[in-house]
């Protein structure tokens, strides 16, 4: 007996569906090969409730959010400042009663609600002891000053052209006069976008900008006499010292550009190297020395292998070639690098934005974490219809590579990750995790302690302490160097303590801490799983 028109409709309907789905599956594997297999890890993370869900309107603002580490009443433990979208405010939240919950400390950081939040940054430009804010929205750049029981905030005055708009803050003190500096990673406004693809047109985009601090928290623009003028989508910036010359260099991570790095010349000039690299997606930007020999490396996400080279190769001539991989640039010395992401296996991943490094299992290696997801793919927010990344954990190896880890340690964040956050609630030593999703929870991570040694360095949340270089020395003979920064991410600004992972080790002989002003600290036979707070004071 023939089945009934309904029952039909109904198999052909249900055929149709299973057809798409195996073919989208086909499809993905073709484009993006298999999935990364897991490795196996030691970590593991418990998440802990928060109060704040971010919200926007993805059409009229750029897909952002900022998130910063700010201790603001400077009892040794971070809060959490999460930036709004459009049509909401920004958060400052606390850990306390193991959750992450609003604040009211947060009175003074109102914002137009019309105007999202883009970066942010942590610091103490008023020589107070509390860290101050700096913000970067659509309309401009804000300066919140942190009074001990709120904050005061105004609109900085500085000359953003009427094309761009700031998307990320990075802070220095580049004259060693005490006061903060700041260079502006600009982005075309959404209303003037043209495309998302564009390579070759020197006039479109955004113009970054270098503002030198006239001691008042007031801002001169430098940036053409710098010679670093350049009119470019950027995403992040970050100044560290790559060539232990006491000066920060300038690394810029540049949409649809390459990886940008300028020698600070120690004059309020800089130079741009060379690299190897070639056209790309650079978004986020993390720096650590992962391999341990002193020198301080970078590595940056990249839209990988989502989509095919031809979507994404835009205005590129046949002569101009494209990398969608994730760039590891391993520094040599002497301002020379050497991209090394596949020989670590650390180059084919999914589309992603911020990323950080931090040894997070204190094996002495240090690891990546990548947030994933582009929330403006079309269809993409549809339920079921893609499956989204995991954002990935890239825990090293002994042998220097890198395997994803985040299902297994509990970090999988399968939503539209942009940046995220590390510091230490809970004080026991151990890198926690926050993540920043956009239009939707931000998340927060405590990670269960393992059976490594670690040591923590906090140094004061001020300009002097930007560059400040600190050396670990091991009874064993072995030595770690890293570096305390700013802006490291996406949008996103860390913690102000460094993380040293020791493994089996039980004997540090000393640490050393030596500041761009000159000043050095050394620390004779700290105790391991301990804390050491410094200072750039000569005392």
């Amino acid at each position: 007996m023939p089945k009934h028109p309904l029952a039909r409709t109904a198999i052909v309907i249900a055929v149709l569906v299973v057809l798409f789905f195996v073919g989208r599956k086909v499809l993905e594997y073709t484009v993006q090969g298999a999935p990364p297999e897991q490795g196996q890890t030691d970590m593991r993370f418990r998440e802990v409730p928060t109060d704040f869900t971010h919200t926007s309107d993805f059409e009229a603002a750029l897909p952002f959010m900022a998130l910063a580490a700010i201790d603001v009443n400077a009892d040794g433990v971070d809060e959490i400042f999460a930036g709004g979208g459009i049509g909401q405010q920004d958060a400052l939240l606390r850990f306390e009663g193991n959750e992450l919950h609003l604040v009211d400390y947060e009175s003074g950081i109102e914002k137009d609600a019309q105007d999202p939040t883009y970066g942010a940054v942590s610091i103490d430009a008023t020589a107070d002891g509390l860290p101050d804010l700096f913000v970067a929205r659509y309309t401009g750049v804000y300066f919140y000053e942190n009074t001990g029981n709120g904050f005061v905030g105004s609109q900085l005055d500085i000359p953003i052209d009427s094309v761009s708009m700031p998307l990320s803050i990075a802070a220095a003190d580049l004259n060693q006069d005490g006061a903060v500096d700041l260079y502006l990673s600009n982005y075309i406004k959404p209303e003037y976008v043209e495309g998302e693809t564009i390579f070759n047109d020197p006039n479109y985009g955004g113009a970054n900008m270098l503002l030198l601090n006239n001691g008042d928290n007031t801002f001169s623009d430098i940036t053409e006499q710098a010679g670093i003028y350049h009119r470019h989508n950027s995403f992040v910036s970050v100044f560290v010292d790559l060539n232990e010359d006491a000066h920060s260099d300038l690394v810029v991570a540049h949409d649809t550009g390459v990886p940008s790095i300028y020698r600070n010349n120690g004059d309020l000039t800089f130079t741009e190297m060379e690299l190897p690299v070639t056209y790309s997606y650079p978004m986020g930007i993390a720096v650590g020395d992962y391999n341990s020999d002193g020198q301080l490396d970078l590595y940056f996400s990249n839209v990988g292998n989502t989509l095919p080279e031809a979507m994404l190769r835009g205005d590129l001539t046949e002569d101009q070639s494209l990398n969608t991989d994730y760039i590891l640039l391993e520094n040599k010395g002497n301002l020379m690098f050497e991209d090394v992401a596949s020989d670590r296996n650390a180059a084919v991943y999914g589309f992603g934005w911020g990323v950080v490094a931090y040894d997070f299992n204190h094996d002495t290696h240090q690891d990546f974490l990548v947030a994933q997801n582009y929330i403006r793919f079309p269809g993409v927010r549809i339920p079921g219809l893609f499956e989204l990344y995991p954002g990935r954990l890239l825990q090293q190896d002994g042998d220097g590579t890198f395997k994803p880890v985040e299902e297994m340690a509990g970090l999988s964040n399968q939503f539209f990750g942009v940046n995220m956050v590390i510091t230490d609630f809970n004080q026991d030593g151990w890198p926690d995790v926050v993540l920043g999703n956009l239009d939707s929870k931000l998340r927060a991570f405590v990670q269960e302690p393992g059976s490594n040694n670690w040591l923590k360095v906090r140094v004061p949340d001020e300009p002097a302490s930007v560059g400040a270089v600190i050396e670990l020395e091991l009874a064993s003979g072995q030595s770690y160097v890293q570096q305390y920064y700013t802006s490291e991410g996406l949008g996103s600004d860390q913690g102000n303590e460094v993380f040293f992972g020791l493994g089996e080790e039980t004997e540090v002989t000393e640490v050393s801490v030596r500041f761009q002003n000159g000043v050095l600290k050394t620390y004779p036979a700290p105790e391991v799983n301990s804390l050491i707070e410094t200072s750039a004071a000569d005392e």
